[in-house]
């Protein structure tokens, strides 16, 4: 490789350079608010929990449709992963978990959470149920509201014994592993000792039908929010990762460009000496 083409291949590389340095700072941006979003969205269902775990004893509650486990039925599985890739081996690891836990379950049912799952299932042949874009990056509670409306709807059929949610739980801030929870049949919390004197008003069916369907929508939505933080985390170190490897890369070529370069100018010196040398000589004699 010439020193033209270095010089030319060196420009590709510091353009590349610059890209991953600014798709870097924009997952770190979009980390933080993913990670304020993760941190509120297990504030809010730890209270739901509490409240659950407080009137567990009423008799409505322990008698309710989606707390009682079905003797028959199929299994139905929502899976998320990212919208798109550049995110190191996060897809392939979910998507890998999410096949072995399919193939285990018996899994009959399947939604798709974010285009890399929805172009996965359809890829290997699998049927989806539905899918959702656009939300596993940036959830909303929205969102989640329309996937819990979903649940809600196919474990009241009578046909589905139970409905997980397969995600990428972040468990520190550098590790991450695919798991799965299940959202219904809802395992009760344990009870807190400090419940005595705990009622729950209205008590009407509708009201505990409502707060167990929120309670099912922010189990959704904090596994969403806990995969969007996973997702920009991957993100992140991918492209600071691509970074580094480009600045190496960009290193050894302005050394093998400076050195073919100082060559050429070494060649170009030592060409114009012996022409200057052959103007003030005429064979071998100083004229």
């Amino acid at each position: 490789m010439n020193a033209h083409e270095l010089k030319r291949h060196i420009g590709g590389v510091e353009d590349t350079v610059k890209i991953t340095r600014a798709m870097q700072m924009i997952a770190t941006s979009k980390l933080n608010r993913a990670r304020d979003k993760c941190e509120n969205s297990y504030r809010y269902l730890r209270e739901l929990r509490h409240i659950l775990a407080a009137v567990a004893s009423e008799d409505a509650v322990k008698e309710h449709p989606f707390l009682r486990e079905h003797e028959t039925g199929k299994t139905a599985l929502f899976v998320a992963a990212a919208d798109k890739g550049l995110c190191g081996d996060f897809n392939h690891r979910m998507l890998d978990f999410a096949d072995k836990f399919i193939s285990d379950h018996d899994v009959s049912k399947i939604f798709a959470l974010g285009q890399e799952t929805r172009e996965h299932y359809e890829k290997i042949g699998l049927p989806l149920s539905n899918f959702y874009i656009h939300m596993a990056q940036e959830p909303h509670a929205f969102d989640a509201i329309s996937a819990a409306n979903d649940v809600v709807e196919m474990f009241n059929s009578g046909e589905y014994r139970e409905v997980y949610i397969a995600y990428t739980r972040t468990r520190t801030p550098t590790t991450q592993e695919p798991t799965a929870k299940k959202l219904l049949p809802i395992i009760l919390p344990e009870a807190p000792k400090n419940t005595a004197g705990t009622v729950f008003e209205p008590r009407s069916k509708a009201a505990l039908d409502n707060f167990l369907a929120q309670y099912v929508m922010a189990e959704i939505y904090s596994a969403l929010a806990d995969s969007a933080m996973a997702i920009h985390y991957k993100r992140m170190t991918s492209m600071r990762q691509s970074t580094e490897n480009g600045e190496k890369l960009l290193s050894r070529l302005t050394a093998k460009y400076n050195h073919e370069r100082q060559e050429s100018i070494t060649s170009e010196l030592i060409d114009a000496s012996a022409a200057n040398f052959r103007d003030y000589t005429y064979g071998g004699v100083f004229l």
